[in-house]
């Protein structure tokens, strides 16, 4: 059951999360991998970014500072030392309140044939999602050893000295192969640090939320599955995500709504509320206006004439 609600305040927070209906094509990642397939920002400061895509595979490293990563529909929460691989092409935005430091990693080795298709062959990234992404968060000793590569390909870039190329290469390599390893390896274990505790939870809470729009979303109702109190899942988002859970859940519905009305023209207004957790049709108009200021009926008239 969603909750009627008396935030709708703070809600209007949440918005500029939902308005990017056409993301930007990022030309300047585009022109520099036609140069060379590896584009590297290291230690880089950011307050946010645009919501763009562009050609190849990115890793995404937040080194200081938190924010929240939107993946085409997954909405994430990132800390120091959480990593996102996803394809480029799948649009993506970085919302932070403050500065945050990060390190990304764009490649693109393309499809062509002769060297590039080779070189694809081993660059294998069909670990890889289409249309979302890879999130996790290493441990300590993880994260150290994934800084140290980034600072040799980072050298390599830098330096060009003989054989930067395929050196550059082999580091990236490196890297995707450590990844790759470290979101499939069974022994994988996290810092058991309070923060980290608290990230995890978060973590799994907004995962389940993805995956059961259509389920009981309450705030009782998922402390309950994740055997934590109401107050501690709801401070924790607070604080780690800048909203509360409740807004997460309401940010979640409406973004999952706002596909349905764009890609199943054969599913009607109420369908979609009730398949999303919304009790009736004209409860899910109200909230869906408040975030889009538009009506339902409204919104998809307008994407099905664009």
């Amino acid at each position: 059951m969603v909750m009627e609600n008396d935030e709708m305040g703070d809600i209007m927070d949440m918005k500029d999360l939902l308005t990017n209906e056409k993301p930007d094509w990022n030309r300047d990642m585009e022109t520099k991998l036609s140069r060379f397939p590896i584009v590297m920002h290291s230690d880089q400061w950011m307050k946010g970014t645009g919501f763009h895509f562009h050609p190849g595979l990115e890793i995404h490293v937040t080194n200081v500072g938190v924010g929240t990563m939107v993946v085409g529909r997954q909405i994430l929460l990132q800390s120091p030392r959480s990593v996102l691989v996803f394809r480029g092409m799948v649009p993506h935005q970085m919302i932070s309140k403050s500065s945050y430091k990060r390190t990304v990693i764009s490649c693109d080795f393309g499809d062509d044939d002769g060297v590039a298709t080779n070189l694809h062959r081993l660059a294998e990234f069909s670990w890889i999602p289409r249309d979302s992404c890879l999130s996790f968060t290493l441990s300590p000793k993880e994260s150290l050893e994934l800084e140290s590569l980034c600072k040799a390909l980072k050298r390599e870039l830098q330096e060009r000295r003989t054989g930067w190329k395929r050196m550059a290469l082999a580091h990236v390599l490196q890297i995707t192969v450590f990844l790759q390893r470290s979101t499939t390896d069974p022994e994988h274990v996290a810092t058991s640090s309070v923060a980290s505790r608290n990230i995890d939870l978060l973590q799994m809470c907004s995962d389940y939320v993805c995956r059961n729009l259509g389920a009981d979303l309450s705030l009782r109702a998922v402390a309950r599955r994740f055997a934590v109190s109401e107050e501690h899942l709801t401070r924790s988002f607070t604080r780690e995500m800048g909203i509360s859970f409740y807004q997460y859940v309401l940010l979640q519905r409406t973004a999952e709504a706002k596909r349905l009305l764009r890609e199943a023209a054969d599913l009607s207004i109420s369908d979609i509320a009730h398949m999303i957790g919304f009790t009736s049709s004209s409860h899910f108009s109200r909230q869906f206006r408040a975030l889009t200021e538009e009506t339902p009926s409204a919104y998809r008239q307008k994407v099905q004439t664009t």
